[in-house]
């Protein structure tokens, strides 16, 4: 028994392991597809020449998600403004730049087709590291392992992924691409560095996309491979993770653990497999022996003593687990309470200190819930408050955090904003949540809300000075009409 127990506790950290390595994964795939899009609005946007602007905006993406090795930039250029292209890149950016073919480059054939007159040369790499510079210039349609996804790419709204490759400078990678355009203008410069329509692309080393050294040392008995299941390409393997290596005796007396499983990522699936075979040294720990010989002891004499101490023992675990989640809960909502929240924010507050990733507070009141109270009872009310929360946190990612504060007031943690306008679209979606009524026990209830938000670091740094900020922002959507958004300003002090 105490061994079918052990391995059936192995079994659940098996699968929680997966889980964890699995979320880790998608979170990064997700974040390559938020990355090229907000890339490509950049391109849309930028000026044509404006390559500083550019490289401060590729290095704030790069140290915002380190898993991505590099961004670049293809432009598109017709074969008849290739000399002119070159002789102006020649005398405004680079004395030694030319369009070549990357079979020049890695010395190994192959024969591209024309593309209807037009090549996509590259022409802007970040970080530019040396041993990358002669990457410049390369046609993307004259790479072998990037033709295909080259073609597919153009004139597709949504990223096309390549098949996994040997890079240049070594290691294996694979592009997620897109074609950016924007209506044909006279540039704002002499130099017309990026053109009328681009190919947007991030390089991600396939090694990066497995957990950080400090996660790796909890998946070391797991057997990992994942491969690449993209658009128009067959199966490539993105990375592998070997098990320590078991014994003939583990395999032929114990069970082993597999999964597998995809992850639907649209422009990135990827096949996941995991192995977990048990082996004797996982159940035959130091703490187990003893405990063997003692239930040994107890089956003889006194069997009853094991059934009371199995009890005994479910009876704590469920205790110790409502306790722990009456403790960090609110009863009503289940939404996370005071003490959660200041645990998230301290978390959040973290990574701003170490990446300077900018978060939010949101402080919602709703409006006249007192009325709601005196018209139809607690009981009603209640159930409008549950309504509320269950919308709310509808709108939210699984970063953010919406807790209640007290009574009729919420609080919502948003992680890893841009700017204020990523914050206020936030509570403009909570504002949308709640046009229609919530349905009670006394019928559908009208309610809407008066939202204040602040931002770390542009208005506080502490949770209190941060809620504050919060909190007469809100006072001043009450006094603007109540159920809109307002933004702390110096102005409210």
């Amino acid at each position: 028994m105490l061994i079918s127990s052990e391995i059936h506790r192995l079994k659940i950290h098996f699968d929680q392991d997966v889980s964890t390595f699995v979320s880790d994964v998608k979170q990064k795939l997700d974040a390559n597809e938020a990355v090229l899009a907000g890339f490509s609005a950049f391109l849309q946007a930028v000026d044509r020449s404006d390559t500083d602007s550019t490289i401060k905006y590729a290095a704030a993406v790069a140290s915002a998600y380190p898993h991505i090795y590099m961004i670049e930039v293809a432009r598109k250029v017709a074969q008849s403004e290739q000399r002119d292209l070159e002789a102006s890149l020649r005398q405004g950016w680079r004395a030694d730049f030319s369009i070549k073919d990357f079979a020049k480059v890695v010395k190994r054939p192959f024969q591209a087709d024309d593309e209807k007159g037009a090549t996509w040369p590259i022409l802007f790499m970040y970080p530019s590291l040396p041993e990358t510079q002669a990457i410049y210039g390369v046609r993307l349609e004259t790479v072998d392992f990037l033709s295909r996804s080259v073609a597919l790419a153009q004139k597709n709204v949504r990223p096309v992924a390549s098949p996994v490759f040997k890079m240049y400078e070594g290691g294996d990678a694979y592009i997620l691409l897109q074609e950016v355009s924007r209506p044909s203008s006279k540039s704002s410069s002499e130099l017309n560095f990026f053109g009328n329509t681009m190919m947007a692309m991030l390089l991600i080393k396939t090694q990066a996309l497995m957990p950080s050294r400090s996660k790796q040392d909890k998946f070391e008995n797991l057997q990992v491979s994942a491969a690449l299941a993209a658009a128009g390409n067959s199966e490539s393997l993105l990375f592998e993770q070997r098990a320590v290596e078991s014994g003939k005796i583990d395999r032929l007396f114990l069970p082993s653990f597999t999964q597998r499983l995809t992850i639907d990522n649209f422009s990135q699936p990827t096949i996941m497999a995991f192995d977990r075979q048990l082996r004797w040294s996982d159940l035959l720990s130091r703490e187990i022996i003893p405990m063997l010989g003692l239930l040994g002891v107890a089956l003889l004499l006194v069997p009853w003593i094991t059934v009371r101490h199995y009890m005994a023992l479910g009876r704590a675990a469920v205790e110790h687990e409502r306790s722990a989640y009456l403790a960090t809960h609110d009863l009503l909502t289940n939404l996370p309470n005071r003490f959660l929240f200041m645990d998230r924010y301290e978390q959040a507050f973290q990574q701003w200190q170490r990446n300077g990733n900018a978060f939010a507070l949101l402080l919602i009141d709703l409006d006249h819930f007192k009325e709601i109270n005196d018209q139809h009872g607690h009981e009603v009310g209640d159930q409008v408050l549950i309504g509320c929360s269950k919308r709310m946190a509808s709108q939210l990612r699984a970063c953010d955090t919406v807790a209640r504060h007290g009574g009729d007031e919420f609080v919502i943690l948003l992680g890893n904003i841009l700017n204020i306008e990523d914050a206020k679209s936030v509570g403009e979606k909570i504002l949308a949540a709640f046009v229609e009524p919530i349905e009670t026990a006394a019928g559908p209830v009208q309610v809407s809300c008066s939202i204040g938000i602040s931002v770390c670091p542009n208005h506080g740094e502490s949770l209190d000075i941060l809620r504050k900020s919060a909190d007469r922002a809100m006072y001043l959507s009450k006094e603007q009409g109540r159920n809109t958004v307002s933004v702390f300003s110096n102005d409210l002090c």
